[in-house]
């Protein structure tokens, strides 16, 4: 598609223009004394032949890049991604980078604000650990709302092409049926979060894929669901405790809803896990602290964040590693909240 007279130039174009990569670009303008002579000067001319950015070419050339690693989530409150920054940082912080940590709110307009400060220089990359897809940002291409600044996602998304670093949660979700099919149960409810949300989905995949090789699937009315609060777990634990008959097991697809569902549930007479067992998911830490202490999948955060700061700055530095698509084991952690289940 042609490109359209009235929009600005990316690094993207320059690469293009300059037959070189991207990286090499970045570092023209960040880091000139890393290129050869000739290899910068040709690409400071294509870059004031396109007209990229010229002004911030300026100001590049004399102060440098700004080394900071713009870093999205959809809610900065949330306390899973407390670790995930954590990785983000120890690793960043080692390469010299700092973080500039942002809330989407998965609100476009906050999305805007932050992609504007990408283009103005205020970050050198963008970490997007969303579920949802950026606005402007697909394959089909069009205007590059991130001014050419390169891009790594936290999870999978099919819509666009970019480096991923990602928590590998089908084999999560492979772990927590193998776990309770292993103790004896044939009789499951699962508590999901929404299923467009890619690191939901792989989760009830790789379950519901595991079941199934045993025969075995979660009826239609043992599918519970929301928006994975604590409030979920406990209207799901009130629908449990209504039915005539029950699973023997639950699957919520996180702590908080674990929790929320266990609570009620022991409120309401039925025990945990002599009558229903109940795997959580993240492993925060308040998991080993429930009475009883709660089965989860622990999800590598530091370790996750580390590798996505590194993905990401390997990117820019032009280490050859952008097409890379890594996902992270999670592990298994068994606790008091699930056992063998009652023989019928």
């Amino acid at each position: 598609m042609p490109s359209s007279p009235n929009r600005r130039p990316t690094v993207r174009d320059v690469a293009r223009k300059a037959g070189v990569s991207v990286a090499t670009v970045s570092r023209a303008l960040s880091r000139p004394k890393d290129l050869k002579k000739e290899t910068l000067d040709h690409v400071l001319k294509v870059v004031r032949e396109t007209g990229y950015r010229s002004n911030q070419m300026a100001v590049q050339l004399r102060t440098g890049a700004s080394r900071t690693l713009m870093v999205l989530v959809s809610d900065i409150t949330n306390a899973f991604y407390a670790e995930f920054f954590k990785g983000n940082e120890d690793y960043a912080r080692s390469r010299g980078y700092i973080l500039l940590i942002g809330d989407t709110s998965q609100n476009a307009q906050s999305e805007h604000d932050y992609f504007g400060m990408l283009s103005a220089n205020k970050a050198d990359g963008l970490l997007w650990n969303v579920d949802a897809t950026p606005a402007g940002l697909t394959k089909a291409g069009g205007v590059d709302p991130l001014g050419g600044h390169p891009l790594v996602l936290c999870n999978h998304n099919a819509e666009i092409d970019a480096p991923t670093v990602r928590i590998d949660n089908d084999l999560g979700g492979r772990m927590v049926a193998e776990h309770l099919l292993n103790l004896g149960h044939r009789h499951f409810a699962e508590v999901a979060g929404p299923l467009q949300h890619d690191s939901i989905r792989r989760r009830h995949d790789g379950f519901a894929a595991t079941l199934e090789q045993a025969g075995l699937a979660v009826p239609v009315e043992w599918r519970l669901g929301g928006d994975l609060g604590i409030e979920t777990g406990q209207e799901a634990a009130r629908q449990i405790a209504a039915m005539d008959r029950r699973p023997t097991a639950v699957f919520a697809h996180n702590d908080a809803t674990a929790i929320g569902l266990l609570h009620t549930l022991l409120k309401l007479g039925l025990r945990v896990p002599d009558d229903i067992s109940v795997v959580g998911y993240d492993d925060m830490p308040y998991a080993r602290a429930m009475t009883p202490e709660l089965t989860s999948v622990r999800l590598p955060r530091r370790r996750w964040g580390a590798a996505a700061a590194k993905m990401l700055i390997s990117v820019l530095e032009g280490d050859g590693t952008s097409d890379h698509q890594i996902a992270i084991p999670p592990e298994f952690k068994p606790r008091n909240s699930s056992a063998a289940p009652r023989p019928d």
